[in-house]
């Protein structure tokens, strides 16, 4: 059985058949007692022994998966975690980070397409970069993005990442690394520790990258027709967890664009990005 770690914040509520329930935050743990998914919100049934605390799932602790009579279920429509950028606007599952400088993102449904321009705000500063991401919701996914790098001036780049905070992403971008050559980049920040982990020349032609997540690792790769991917690398999640970078949101997988200077004409052009889970 699989267990969730509550984090407070509880609430007791009764329910019209006079049954108690506790809504509390918790997390699902990972790679041992990491986690990276954030606080969730849980339900748990509780008891009321007489002239005693109340009991929570009958011994105390709580399981994700709880045998217990439930409240009447509500159906939901199966979520599309998918999109070709050919909506008028873009769902309520993608954010910004801080406040957004809203003239670097031109959404474009017309053709499919989502421009992201560059600009000297990296993932790495406190500022607001360039950079449009959604949560990681499973411990087992993937996430593909096709795209490509126009305009770009040298060390221009773009792509995606995963993103816990300033000081902890995994980034898979497009570097102009001259005027003729562009080259694809593995590149992690731990902490102080900012690491390159591959540089592929690529044509200059659109890319798929793609990240996967497990248990265990991330892993990145790459295509250039969608169909055929290249392993590149892949890196422990516990890095990402709040138990070694900190903070307790989780982390979001983003598409961004960055520039060494504010003249740069250079950005991303994305033409899709799905979001696949595989629990």
């Amino acid at each position: 059985m699989s267990h969730s770690k509550g984090a407070g914040h509880d609430d007791l509520s009764q329910a019209e058949n006079e049954a108690w329930w506790l809504v509390f935050l918790g997390f699902r743990p990972q790679s041992g007692n990491h986690h990276v998914l954030g606080r969730e919100t849980f339900l748990a049934p509780v008891r009321w022994d007489e002239n005693a605390w109340p009991v929570v799932n009958r011994n105390g602790t709580v399981d994700l998966y709880m045998d217990t009579p439930t409240l009447p279920l509500q159906p939901f429509e199966d979520p599309d975690y998918n999109t070709s950028f050919n909506e008028s606007q873009l769902g309520y599952e993608w954010n910004y980070l801080r406040n957004p400088v809203k003239e670097n993102y031109v959404l474009n449904p017309e053709e499919g397409h989502l421009i992201l321009k560059t600009s000297p705000v990296s993932l790495n500063d406190s500022g607001s970069p360039t950079f449009l991401s959604r949560r990681q919701q499973h411990m087992e996914f993937s996430a593909t993005t096709h795209m490509n790098l126009f305009g770009a001036q040298k060390n221009d780049e773009a792509g995606i990442t995963l993103f816990m905070d300033n000081d902890s992403h995994y980034d898979l971008f497009v570097r102009q690394k001259n005027s003729n050559e562009r080259v694809l980049v593995l590149r992690y920040r731990l902490g102080n520790l900012m690491y390159e982990a591959k540089e592929i020349e690529i044509d200059p032609e659109a890319v798929y990258l793609r990240l996967e997540g497990d248990r265990e690792n991330y892993s990145f790769a790459y295509s250039v027709d969608g169909e055929n991917y290249r392993t590149i690398d892949k890196m422990d999640v516990k890095y990402l967890s709040s138990e070694t970078a900190g903070g307790f949101t989780g982390v979001v997988i983003g598409m961004f664009a960055k520039s060494q200077n504010e003249n740069s004409k250079g950005f991303g052009k994305f033409y899709e990005f799905k979001y696949i889970p595989k629990e």
